[in-house]
């Protein structure tokens, strides 16, 4: 008999055996929910039914903190922030809730605006659930878990934690490197179990049972302890809520991944999410066909084409402006030869510009002072872009040898309100309004003047 029983319940379909299981788990979860109910919490009804989206309950609880009011109930389709992922939000008794949390048990509701009349101890209400973002965020949390079970069985990978954002969510691994190659294996194992339509169910179990589970991580909790079960695959302790089949799940995409203190972050997107993020990178890439007039597969070698040719462009405007600026310098240094000193002394050479960026004035300063022989050089320049002033100060000579460039540099930038440094024989800096531009440099060339 004993033998014709077990041959049974091998025989029969998974199916089968998933709904004789929950229908005995959903028992003990109910058990649980009055065990909760008679020790004055909060009957969480999302424990046995996640996509219940209204409730009646009776208040038990109200507290007011300013401009707002914090209900507790008797019981709550509301899920309060844990486990990385958020609270759910929606309505309850004709106000917004904008926050749940949970105390020792008992579910708190946040309710927006000034107090309502007739919230008090033993009222009932109604609740409704925004419906939208708790799927959502069934979506992604039913997503972790699958996903955090294929990393695992790949390649022994443990998630260390996770968190659910408004738009992106993140599993952190204890690995310190991932490749492109494994993010994809773990892509395509996850598709294959969203395929198969798993069930998904959630159970409370004792001490001695959860010792039986192969659960990825050992539960931080003691007493009784929610399962979240992928069926035949995960095992999770879990209080989140969770879609009923892995199909539901939808598309699952690893859009980054990022070293993180010895550990890989990944940034994933699940069901609605990841298909919004595909329309989005798919209409990108249709423009971006368009303005190459060719179709999306071609892009990225049209794109790296352009690429290579802007670099190569910027690299002979860099040449340009070399040759330009070395002729400007030829230009200051004829225009005070008729009042240069004798060559041992120093040679100050002060100019401001309007139409010179922070790289043209560099390469401008560095042509005052490059192979001057026994000239001895301080070229104090200055530019002004965008309503602020961008100075560069350089030396060369022995006579000038002295003079620190990042200290005067700093120095200078003080007298308006700015900071800055650089090294001995050359510094740049500004970001102050450029109506101190003559100010500064006469300034500068005083303090060069004085020490010379």
């Amino acid at each position: 008999m004993l033998l014709s029983f077990a041959l049974l319940w091998v025989l029969w379909p998974f199916a089968l055996r998933c709904c004789f299981f929950a229908g005995f788990t959903l028992e003990a979860a109910r058990s649980r929910s009055m065990h909760e109910t008679q020790a004055g919490l909060t009957e969480r009804l999302y424990y046995t039914d996640a996509y219940l989206r209204t409730f009646d309950a009776h208040i038990v609880q109200v507290r007011t903190d300013g401009a707002r009011t914090h209900v507790a109930l008797d019981r709550s389709a509301f899920y309060p922030t844990s486990g990385g992922q958020p609270h759910d939000t929606g309505m309850l008794a004709g106000a917004r809730v904008v926050d749940v949390t949970a105390d020792d048990g008992t579910v708190w509701h946040t309710l927006e605006g000034e107090p309502a009349a007739g919230l008090t101890v033993g009222v009932a209400v109604e609740g409704a659930i925004d419906w939208p973002r708790r799927y959502d965020f069934m979506q992604q949390h039913a997503g972790q878990h699958l996903l955090s079970q294929v990393f695992d069985s790949l390649f022994g990978y443990e998630t260390v934690s996770v968190h659910f954002g408004p738009t992106e969510s993140t599993l952190d691994l204890d690995t310190p490197a991932l490749d492109t190659a494994q993010i994809d294996a773990a892509e395509q194992q996850a598709h294959a179990q969203i395929y198969a339509a798993l069930p998904i169910h959630a159970y409370f179990v004792d001490a001695v049972q959860v010792a039986a589970l192969p659960l990825r991580r050992p539960p931080k909790v003691s007493g009784a302890i929610r399962i979240v079960e992928i069926a035949g695959y995960d095992y999770s302790a879990c209080g989140g809520t969770h879609v009923r089949t892995t199909a539901e799940i939808g598309p699952i995409k690893v859009v980054r991944s990022e070293r993180r203190r010895g550990q890989v972050r990944l940034t994933f997107l699940c069901g609605g999410r990841a298909v919004a993020d595909y329309g989005r990178k798919h209409t990108l890439l249709q423009e971006a066909a368009a303005l190459f007039s060719t179709d999306i597969a071609q892009v990225p070698a049209l794109a790296e084409r352009a690429l290579t040719q802007s670099k190569e462009a910027q690299r002979q405007v860099e040449d340009v402006t070399a040759r330009l600026m070395t002729y400007t310098a030829r230009e200051l240094l004829g225009a005070s030869a008729a009042h240069a000193p004798a060559a041992h002394e120093l040679c100050v050479i002060t100019t401001l510009r309007d139409d010179l960026d922070a790289t043209a004035l560099r390469t401008l300063a560095g042509a005052l002072v490059a192979d001057a022989g026994e000239a001895n050089r301080v070229a104090l320049l200055a530019s002004t872009q965008g309503g602020k002033l961008l100075l560069a100060f350089a030396r060369c000579g022995a006579s000038a040898a002295h003079l620190h460039m990042g200290n005067l540099l700093r120095a200078t930038l003080q007298q308006a309100g700015g900071n800055g440094g650089g090294r001995p024989d050359f510094a740049q800096g500004g970001g102050v309004e450029s109506a101190e531009a003559e100010r500064l440099l006469a300034w500068a060339r005083a303090q060069v003047e004085s020490n010379a």
